[in-house]
């Protein structure tokens, strides 16, 4: 069986995913389906804070950085163990937690990049010493991610993408694809563009998007908390 030129385009490592999605925004803008196309707009643009981000970019990360232990023994550049400090489990939980809204460019960019394996964000003073403990002093601290777990979330769009091309290359014909232009196959037939349109939704949102939420058993103020972590 024929392929159409973008699905082979998606397995090739000189075409960047970001490429492959605006030709799929373009294509798949046809079937005037929000829904779609306001998750193809997320992994190209970014999310919103205002958005819901999917579950595979939610992910979780470590706590390193340098602390003294009863005043005394200095560790540099470790993991810091939350467990003594003053948050709860739930605030440790939101803390390592990272919602990756950037584009897809901007993730494969880091990845490409000399510090892939320093991916991070650093925890202001101000809260490191907030929530030390006479046990444990937090000098300073960063939320380091491994790039594992970023690859993962180009896995899976790519993933996504690759299925979605199928798809469209079951019901429509593949030079409709390649002219990223499928309009008047699916004008033919309404039928074919609600089965497309189905699938697709399947393919998507076939797992519940999920979000981190925190409670109200805290021993820390929100207020020294709350700007950190709506900048998440």
């Amino acid at each position: 069986m024929a392929r159409s030129n973008l699905l082979k385009d998606v397995v090739s490592s000189n075409i960047s995913l970001e490429n492959i999605l605006l030709r799929l925004k373009i294509i798949l803008s046809d079937l005037e389906d929000t829904g779609i196309l306001k998750w193809i707009e997320g992994e190209i643009s970014g999310y919103k804070e205002s958005d819901n981000v999917p579950s595979y970019r939610i992910i979780e990360g470590r706590a390193v950085g340098t602390f003294f232990v009863n005043q005394s023994v200095k560790y540099n550049n470790v993991l810091v163990p939350l467990n003594f400090t003053k948050l709860t489990e739930e605030y440790i939980q939101e803390m390592i937690t990272l919602n990756v809204r950037d584009g897809i460019s901007t993730i494969e960019k880091n990845l490409n990049s000399e510090s892939r394996d320093k991916l991070g964000r650093p925890i202001p003073t101000e809260l490191c010493h907030s929530i030390s403990t006479p046990q444990l002093q937090i000098v300073s601290m960063d939320v380091m991610y491994a790039a594992n777990d970023f690859e993962s979330i180009t896995t899976y769009v790519k993933s996504k993408v690759i299925d979605i091309i199928l798809t469209l290359e079951k019901n429509i014909s593949i030079e409709a694809i390649d002219t990223l232009d499928i309009s008047e196959s699916i004008d033919k037939s309404p039928t074919i563009k609600r089965e497309i349109v189905s699938v697709i939704h399947n393919l998507v949102y076939n797992d519940k998007s999920t979000s981190v939420k925190m409670g109200d058993n805290n021993t820390v103020s929100r207020s020294k908390l709350g700007s950190f972590f709506k900048g998440k």
